[in-house]
């Protein structure tokens, strides 16, 4: 389903998978009985152009749309929780082994340290997953082996990891529920759909533009606070959506990183003869030309991105950016701020122009109310 076009027969196909293993027992979370027996969730279209996912679609659970979504359709394709033993038989961790194995991903994922929560075990995996793990250790032998292998197959896919990790936050689609490697989501519609309402009119329409691109500021501003070292490289307005709340948040993760990780990406690149060969989608580094490696560091943060793929705009490639065509009144000051923030700041710098922006945006709305 990662392919630009996609049908509604994949979608059948994936609930087929799914409901399959969850009839064996396979599959386990606390939407497998809504999408399997009781038509509660209910498939409506698949959703093309997701790169790096196999099931994207989109539902309705209980009247509301969500998203499914996961990485591999099917469950052979991630890495397995047991190892098989020279018999050909499946020999599954202890609860203390698995917890380790998810403390050891979460830490190295999230760059987070949960290793003083060892008494705290069972409330992560709680954390991590959509049933309460308060009984974990009293469940047959075949039900504990199951829910390992599932949390597993969730933990794999980063997306899930950082939504529901961090789902206390107001800044990624809520985790409605999971069954098997499949996870749910709120439906947040994207801003490129948002765009398309008032195109025709860009001029006339600043204002609603201004505000929409200052709740992105304070989407940015709020990520900031909570994750000071989190990269998206990966910059697109479809990436951006409102919630049914109008609040700002982050589609699409599979391009989002903490700062260690991302610099191991951009280690990875080898011969470089220039800065852009550094780069990484959106995320930029430098070259050592003297050596031809990347240098281990990165030049831009989320607000410079954001800047120059949205605000700004591409006028190169024909594309407007959301701050396009300002009033006469705010032409000038708006488009030297625009043009210092495409620039490569330092983060100090980066921060000055980020909040004269803001007080531009916010002092231009207020005189127009």
């Amino acid at each position: 389903m990662s392919l630009s076009k996609c049908s509604f027969l994949e979608v059948e196909n994936a609930v087929y998978t799914i409901c399959d293993k969850y009839q064996n027992r396979e599959a386990l979370g606390n939407l497998c009985a809504d999408l399997c027996e009781l038509n509660n969730l209910k498939p409506n279209s698949c959703l093309p152009n997701h790169l790096g996912k196999d099931v994207v679609f989109q539902a309705t659970y209980f009247d509301n749309d969500v998203v499914m979504k996961s990485s591999k359709l099917n469950s052979e394709d991630f890495e397995q929780v047991y190892y098989t033993n020279e018999d050909g038989v499946k020999v599954h961790p202890s609860i203390n082994i698995f917890y380790s194995m998810i403390a050891n991903t979460v830490q190295s994922e999230l760059d987070v340290n949960i290793t003083s929560l060892n008494n705290k075990s069972l409330d992560v995996l709680t954390k991590l997953w959509t049933r309460n793990m308060k009984n974990f250790p009293h469940l047959p032998a075949a039900v504990q082996n199951a829910a390992m292998s599932n949390i597993w197959f969730l933990v794999q896919q980063n997306e899930y990891l950082l939504m529901k990790y961090y789902e206390d936050l107001n800044i990624f689609p809520k985790v409605i529920g999971t069954c098997g490697p499949f996870y749910v989501v709120e439906f947040i519609q994207p801003l490129n759909n948002y765009f398309i309402l008032f195109y025709p009119s860009w001029e006339e329409d600043f204002t609603k533009r201004a505000e929409l691109a200052l709740k992105l500021l304070n989407f940015l501003e709020e990520t900031e606070k909570h994750f000071p070292f989190l990269h998206f490289c990966d910059i697109k307005v479809g990436h951006f959506g409102l919630d049914r709340n109008g609040d700002v948040k982050l589609l699409d993760m599979d391009m989002v990183f903490f700062e260690e990780s991302l610099i191991k990406n951009i280690n990875a690149i080898q011969n470089c003869t220039k800065s852009q060969d550094c780069h990484f989608i959106d995320c930029q580094s430098s070259c050592d030309t003297i050596s031809k490696r990347c240098e281990a560091k990165v030049l831009d943060n989320n607000f410079q991105r954001v800047c120059r793929n949205i605000l700004a705009g591409r006028l190169v490639q024909s594309y407007f950016g959301l701050l396009s065509s300002p009033p006469y009144s705010i032409y000038k000051e708006l488009s030297d701020l625009l043009k210092k923030c495409s620039e490569t700041l330092d983060d100090k710098s980066a921060h000055i122009v980020a909040s004269q922006l803001k007080h531009l945006l916010v002092s231009f709305i207020q005189e127009g109310s």
